[in-house]
């Protein structure tokens, strides 16, 4: 007790490998990292991309982020706007009406 747990090594993937299990090409990967957007984690000798279990997550965070339409080109998974604060988005106001229950919905 007390001792050192064994470790299992870390899952990695090589840049098909994750392609394949993402459902991305490995050309989308080589762009992602080539603007910056996903670096992977190691490179082998020969150069070959290898990425370990936060380099996935940042990626899914980046899929998720390209389904909602939000623009990613120069950024990257999780950076925030130059000026360091985050950005405001629209508010959108409910009037109260006088029973308690919401009413008109108002931007």
């Amino acid at each position: 007790m007390g001792g050192s747990k064994d470790q299992q090594p870390r899952r990695t993937w090589k840049v098909g490998a994750l392609a394949k299990a993402t459902g991305l090409t490995v050309r989308t990967l080589h762009h992602d990292d080539e603007i910056g957007l996903l670096k992977p984690s190691a490179r082998l000798a020969g150069g070959r991309r290898v990425y370990d279990a936060e380099d996935v997550a940042r990626l899914y965070r980046i899929i998720r982020l390209r389904q909602l339409g939000f623009p990613l080109a120069g950024r990257t998974a999780g950076d925030r706007p130059a000026s360091g604060r985050r950005q405001k988005l629209p508010v959108t106001q409910v009037s109260r009406r006088g029973d308690g229950r919401d009413g008109d919905v108002r931007r």
